[in-house]
C-alpha cells in the first residue's frame, strides 16, 4: 500500500544531522511521570539506593503487572512529586560500571503469548505502547485490532529512520514478530518510500507513505489504514522501541539507549548520539551557539521545553532563546499584535492545508477552544493525540496549544466512558 498526501507542511531549519551515532555519556537520568500517561506510580525504590539498568523502580497502582524500569545503574538521588502525590521526576546519578543490567528468561516468550506479555512488562517494555483512542499504556490483557509500527518520522531534524535501523535490521524484524503474537490483527510497518524494511509476511503488512509533515505520525498511517474511535483500539509504537523488544528476546537484557538527533540552530555540532532513556539534555547537548538556549525534548512542534529526554523522544531541538521556527509571513506580523484570546481561531485556508486527515480542523480546533467535548468528539478528536495538532498550534494567530485542549478533552471523553 502507497499513500501520497499533498496536504502538510514541511518546515525548514536546515538539514538533520547524519553518521554513525556516538556513545554519549550523562551524569543522571530521570524517569519521568508524564511519559506514562494514566500510570498511578507506587514505588518500588527510595533516595538513596542502588539501581541497575532494567530494576523496577515503580509500578501502576492500579495494574501493578505495569512495571516502569530503571533506564541506567546509579543511584536514586531525587524524587519529585507533582499533583495529588503522583511523580514528577524520579532522577538517578549514573555510574556505569555500579551494577550489571537485570538479566530475564526470554526463551518461554518465544513460544508461548502468555509469556511473551509477561516478559514486556516486567521489563518495562510495555511502556513503549500506546492507544489510539486516548494515548494511554495498555492493559496488560488487552488485545488491539492491529498495531502500528511508525518507521519514518517527517518532523523538523529528524533522523532517518532507515539508516538508524541499518545495524538493528534482526533485533527489528525479530520485534515485529512478538508484535504479531500480541494481536489477532494485522501489524502494519509504516515507512517512507524506498526498499521493504522487512519482508510482508502473514499479519506483517507494510504501508509506504510520502509527502510533507505529517506524512510521518503514527496518527496519519492509523487514519489512512484503519481509524479509530469509541468502538476500536489500536495501538502504536516507534521502530526503535520494536528493535529494542527484538533485543530483550535475543539477550534478555534491556536495551536501554535509543539513537537521538540533536540539532537546531542553537547546536554547534549536529549529531547523531546513543543516549540512555530520560538522559539529561545539558549533558547530552554538550556545547551550544551561545548561553541563552532552549532545550526541547522531541521536535519544535510537538516537543517540550525540558531538562531530562522524553521517554519516547528521538530527537534533541535546540532553539537560540525565544526563537522558534521560521513561521509563514503573516505568522511573523501578526506575532507583533497582542496576544488573541484562547477561544479566538481564524478559519484560515492554511489550516486546511496543513491536515492531510479527513477531519475539518477550523470547527474543531473551536471545539477545542471552547471545551464543546461532544462537538469535538463528532469531529474526529477520538483519532488524534497532541502531536496531530502540533502543525494546527504553529499556525494559529491565536497562540492556543490546540494539544493541551485536545488532551483535556480526551480525558473528559475517558472519564466519561470509565463512569
Amino acid at each position: 500500500m502507497h499513500f501520497r498526501l499533498r496536504k502538510g507542511i514541511d518546515i525548514d531549519m536546515g538539514a538533520a544531522p547524519r553518521g554513525e551515532p556516538a556513545p554519549r555519556d550523562v551524569a543522571s537520568v530521570a524517569v519521568l511521570g508524564r511519559d506514562y500517561p494514566a500510570v498511578q506510580a507506587d514505588l518500588r525504590v527510595a533516595i538513596g539506593d542502588a539501581v541497575q539498568p532494567g530494576q523496577t523502580v515503580f509500578v501502576d497502582r492500579r495494574r501493578p503487572e505495569i512495571a516502569v524500569v530503571s533506564p541506567a545503574a546509579g543511584r536514586i538521588t531525587g524524587i519529585t512529586r507533582g499533583p495529588r502525590r503522583s511523580i514528577d521526576a524520579l532522577i538517578i546519578a549514573v555510574d556505569a560500571g555500579a551494577a550489571e543490567p537485570m538479566a530475564f528468561d526470554p526463551r518461554p516468550a518465544l513460544a508461548d503469548a502468555a509469556a511473551l506479555r509477561a516478559l514486556l512488562l516486567q521489563s518495562g517494555a510495555w511502556t513503549a505502547f500506546l492507544t489510539r483512542p486516548f494515548g494511554h499504556i495498555p492493559d496488560p490483557a488487552a488485545s488491539p485490532d492491529a498495531i502500528f509500527v511508525t518507521a519514518m518520522d517527517t518532523n523538523p531534524l529528524a533522523a532517518d529512520a532507515r539508516a538508524v535501523l541499518a545495524p538493528q535490521g534482526d533485533a527489528f524484524a525479530r520485534g515485529l514478530d512478538a508484535l504479531a503474537r500480541l494481536t489477532d490483527g494485522p501489524v502494519f510497518v509504516c515507512q517512507a518510500p524506498g526498499a521493504a524494511l522487512v519482508p510482508q509476511s502473514g499479519r506483517i503488512r507494510l504501508a509506504t507513505f510520502e509527502g510533507p509533515h505529517p506524512a510521518g505520525l503514527a496518527g496519519t498511517h492509523i487514519h489512512h489504514l484503519m481509524p479509530v474511535g469509541a468502538g476500536a483500539q489500536v495501538w502504536q509504537v516507534g521502530y526503535q522501541e520494536v528493535a529494542a523488544i527484538g533485543h530483550l528476546l535475543a539477550t534478555g537484557q534491556v536495551l536501554a539507549t535509543r539513537v537521538v538527533s540533536l540539532a537546531g540552530p542553537g547546536m554547534e555540532a549536529p549529531a547523531l548520539v546513543a543516549a540512555p532513556l530520560g538522559a539529561h539534555l545539558a549533558d547530552l547537548v554538550g556545547q551550544t551557539r551561545g548561553d541563552s538556549v532552549r532545550l526541547i525534548s522531541g521536535s519544535v512542534l510537538s516537543g517540550r521545553e525540558a531538562a531530562y529526554l522524553g521517554r519516547r523522544d528521538t530527537q534533541v531541538t535546540v532553539l537560540h532563546g525565544d526563537k522558534i521556527a521560521a513561521r509563514p509571513f503573516w505568522h511573523r506580523w501578526l506575532d507583533w499584535l497582542p496576544a488573541a484570546p484562547a477561544g479566538a481561531t481564524l478559519p484560515l485556508e492554511a489550516f486546511d492545508r496543513a491536515m492531510p486527515l479527513a477531519i475539518l480542523p477550523a470547527p474543531l480546533m473551536r471545539a477545542l477552544a471552547v471545551g464543546d467535548v461532544e462537538t469535538a468528539a463528532r469531529l474526529g478528536c477520538l483519532e488524534l493525540l497532541e502531536e496531530d495538532l502540533a502543525l494546527l498550534t504553529w499556525l494559529c494567530p491565536g497562540r492556543a496549544d490546540y494539544g493541551a485542549l485536545l488532551r483535556g478533552v480526551l480525558t473528559e471523553l475517558d472519564e466519561e466512558g470509565t463512569r
